[in-house]
């Protein structure tokens, strides 16, 4: 009787404690709006997005033209911030549909519809509601990027990989269409959980979308993409808020003046990392951790929006309040939430939450008399 009381005691203390540390999440949420909003307009992620559909509805041959595409957008944040579309024409199959509609509507239609994926992407994965209400969610949301849907993408893939092996894979594969550099180590999750299936219809969902992407605006947008990406990289480089932002390695290091291919050398790592994961069919949370994590472990760009790829994963540790190691997931979320300007060391308590999962408790010394 007084273990089930002091249960339901520590059960009341542990949703308690959640409740305080959501509401901070809550707070820091609308100190990313103020912040946001007095330097930039909302939706400026989605702006090039949105003019690249349209530059593939109205001049296909200017795509890649940054200050054409930022041009269109009415240069939000002036003539020295240009906003080019850099996305492979893949992705245009889903944002061109977009462009046709005048920017505000069809920003607003995008966060509704990838934002309501996204959401019950994570609730089918496990993921309680409110981990729509960690601070990166409301970031990419205010930003208009495109991570809720590569997130509802990948995450149903992953929850759908043995129930329904080929759906997975054309999922994985529209992801990989739109952002081919966060399912880098897909293939090694795959074999090592001999989805032979799943990485079939990967490839052939990819083939497919690239191949009705080269019917509909000819082959050369494709060779202009690749030319792109270089002077894209040197856009984003030579900007330090930009690189401060930034949460890889490739960008740490060359923000303190390093080689930034240094960091392809922890590839043999991280894709022994993904192999293991999937190998002992760790739970989707750890999974998700893994896939999205160790692709950018390798990958020389990705930005702090994208922090909210791994938002179902962190709600799913948070909600386990009876844990004693739930401080530990408490101190990661928030670390990982903190704010602009710290780029890697937001990355680094996303993936570390697997890791505090395994720790083991000190047992009790047999001695005692130590």
């Amino acid at each position: 009787m007084v273990d089930s009381a002091a249960t339901a005691s520590r059960l009341r203390l542990g949703q308690l404690t959640l409740g305080l540390v959501l509401a901070v999440f809550v707070l820091m949420s609308l100190a990313f709006v103020r912040e946001v909003l007095s330097v930039q307009p909302a939706g400026i992620d989605f702006a090039p997005l949105w003019a690249g559909g349209r530059a593939a509805l109205h001049a296909p041959g200017r795509l890649y033209d940054f200050a054409y595409v930022s041009g269109l957008q009415g240069w939000p944040l002036g003539h020295d911030h240009p906003r080019p579309f850099v996305y492979p024409p893949s992705a245009l199959i889903v944002f061109a549909p977009f462009a046709i509609i005048p920017y505000w509507p069809s920003y607003a239609l995008w966060l509704v519809l990838t934002g309501a994926a996204f959401l019950v992407s994570g609730l089918k994965a496990g993921a309680p509601w409110w981990f729509v209400l960690l601070p990166w969610v409301t970031f990419c949301a205010l930003c208009g990027q495109v991570s809720f849907l590569l997130g509802a993408l990948i995450l149903s893939g992953l929850r759908l990989t043995q129930a329904r092996p080929i759906l997975a894979g054309l999922l994985f594969g529209a992801a990989a269409a739109i952002k081919p550099q966060f399912l880098l180590l897909l293939p090694f999750a795959l074999l090592a959980e001999a989805r032979w299936r799943s990485l079939a219809a990967t490839a052939a969902s990819g083939l497919l979308l690239c191949g009705a992407s080269a019917a509909l605006w000819g082959p050369a947008p494709w060779r202009e993409w690749i030319a792109a990406l270089p002077r894209f990289q040197a856009v984003v480089f030579a900007n330090p808020a930009l690189l401060r932002n930034a949460v890889t390695p490739y960008a740490a290091l060359v923000q303190h003046g390093l080689p930034g291919a240094w960091a392809f050398s922890l590839a043999p790592a991280a894709a022994l990392w993904v192999w293991l994961a999937f190998r002992r069919g760790a739970e989707i949370a750890e999974r998700l951790i893994a896939l999205v994590g160790g692709a950018l472990l390798i990958s020389p760009y990705a930005m702090n929006y994208d922090m909210a790829l791994f938002a179902p994963a962190t709600g799913i540790y948070l909600a386990r309040t009876s844990e004693r190691r739930w401080p530990f997931y408490a101190a990661a979320a928030y670390a990982q939430s903190r704010g602009f300007g710290i780029g890697l060391l937001t990355l680094a308590p996303a993936l570390a939450l697997p890791a505090i999962r395994r720790l083991r408790r000190p047992r009790p010394s047999s001695n005692p008399n130590p």
